[in-house]
């Protein structure tokens, strides 16, 4: 997708405890989780948004190429 797009992926060494926050406007992404010790590595997403605002129905779905968000 970088390739694509004539961007560049951001990478960084997380350790345990460790958080990421950002917009709900990037595009983000993790490489599968291989560990050679089998420790196993849990994250989630959580949104919020007010509850006077509307539902912005293409986050019901998986992100696509293409769905203008």
């Amino acid at each position: 997708m970088a390739e694509s797009y004539d961007a560049r992926w951001l990478v960084a060494d997380y350790a345990a405890g460790d958080m990421m926050v950002h917009s709900a406007h990037i595009i983000h992404a993790a490489l599968d989780n291989i560990d050679p010790q089998g420790r196993m590595r849990l994250s989630t997403d959580i949104r919020y948004q007010r509850a006077d605002q509307p539902i912005d129905w293409r986050w019901q779905d998986h992100w696509f190429d293409g769905n203008n968000l």
